[in-house]
């Protein structure tokens, strides 16, 4: 996804080698570097499951879905969540209610996020979050259940 300066901000995920990663890649609209760099990679010094899926809101935070499908690499976080990254690169858990996060969007007033839950084991859900001031997200409510589909 673009962010509003034009930096192509992308979900590195695991296995072949993925980079369980955030990264943000700069000249892509006119600038003649292409630098990539890490935006996050951690989260209380462990690394990221496989990050997915993610979201920008208006001002300029980077949500993101953490699940692990595949790969073989070592999992050094016990369970898997919505991250927030700060415009600073600072890491927080937006949310941990949910078991296997996927698809993520945040809305056009950026006062709700949606995020597709889709554990093959569990709940296969579609749910809002309200955000709260510092951007994690809270309130919970399940939008449409899925049941054993997709």
């Amino acid at each position: 996804m673009f962010d509003a300066q034009g930096r192509l901000i992308a979900c590195e995920g695991a296995n072949t080698g993925g980079g369980r990663r955030i990264s943000i890649t700069t000249g892509i609209e006119g600038e003649k570097d292409g630098t990539a760099r890490t935006l996050a990679d951690r989260y209380d010094g462990k690394r990221f499951n496989s990050p997915n899926d993610l979201a920008i809101d208006g001002q300029g935070r980077v949500y993101f879905t953490d699940p692990r499908y595949v790969g073989g690499e070592s999992r050094e976080l016990d369970f898997e969540a919505v991250f927030l990254v700060s415009p600073a690169g600072d890491v927080k858990i937006a949310t941990r209610d949910v078991t296997k996060p996927n698809g993520i969007l945040v809305s056009t007033d950026g006062r709700t996020v949606y995020v597709a839950d889709n554990n093959p084991q569990g709940p296969r859900h579609l749910t809002a979050f309200t955000v709260k001031a510092d951007g994690t997200l809270g309130d919970k409510q399940v939008l449409f259940d899925f049941g054993t589909g997709r």
